[in-house]
């Protein structure tokens, strides 16, 4: 059983009632979100262990030395409870942040109205997210989208070629988009025709370091799902 909700459930939780934030928003209510599910894991299991203690006036003791209590949980010996706590939901958390960023691109997508399996595709072969076009002339053209959560990696911007055409993601490190970083994304996607989308604060943070975005392919993420609703509708992204 998982220990927290699928994160398209959690993107769903976050949009509602709140319909008008943009794509920033939404991931980081989705941070708030895990948070407050990590916390309520923590509470749950802490009742669940606290339920079968007998607690006295000096109950703050007895817990202490219980909560260091070495533990065995499924077959899996841990040092004590909370080791067992933090590690089973660090393990849970890390693949749902990541498919959240994902979650994210595709809802930019949907509310560009396009449609899955019309306009994209899911996770074919290497890419994250692939956007179709297509034309009596052409046939069938293809713009592959490599989403990453809040860690650029240099091996991500050396990948790009590789695993995407265009690079989407919600970097909150403007230190590693360094020129040299910079210069190989800007090859690459001068090649595919894509760009990289980044947070409205990390654009913001490259043309303080008297950098131009432009030169570099970079945009914000916020118009991620309108490049690609024109890209399904003509085959390629506006230069502009």
């Amino acid at each position: 059983m998982s220990l927290l909700p699928s994160a398209e459930s959690i993107v769903e939780n976050a949009v509602r009632g709140n319909r008008g934030l943009d794509v920033n928003q939404i991931h980081a209510r989705t941070y708030e979100l895990l948070i407050a599910y990590r916390s309520k894991y923590y509470e749950s299991r802490l009742d669940e262990f606290l339920d079968g203690m007998a607690v006295s006036a000096d109950c703050r003791r007895a817990v202490r030395n219980a909560l260091l209590k070495p533990v065995n949980v499924s077959g899996t010996e841990y040092s004590n409870f909370m080791e067992e706590l933090t590690r089973r939901i660090s393990q849970s958390m890390q693949p749902v942040s990541g498919r959240i960023a994902e979650a994210c691109a595709e809802l930019e997508l949907k509310r560009a109205g396009l449609r899955v399996r019309i306009h994209y595709t899911l996770r074919e072969r290497r890419t994250d997210i692939t956007i179709l076009h297509s034309s009596e002339r052409r046939g069938v053209q293809k713009h592959r989208i490599e989403v990453k959560n809040m860690k650029l990696r240099e091996r991500a911007a050396r990948g790009l070629a590789f695993d995407g055409d265009s690079l989407f993601g919600f970097f909150d490190s403007p230190s590693e988009f360094t020129e040299g970083n910079l210069q190989v994304m800007r090859d690459a996607c001068r090649v595919t025709g894509g760009y990289v989308y980044v947070p409205p604060k990390t654009l913001a943070a490259i043309t303080r370091k008297n950098l131009d975005p432009s030169a570099y392919r970079i945009r914000e993420n916020t118009r991620f799902g309108s490049d690609m609703a024109e890209f399904a509708k003509s085959g390629s992204i506006p230069p502009t």
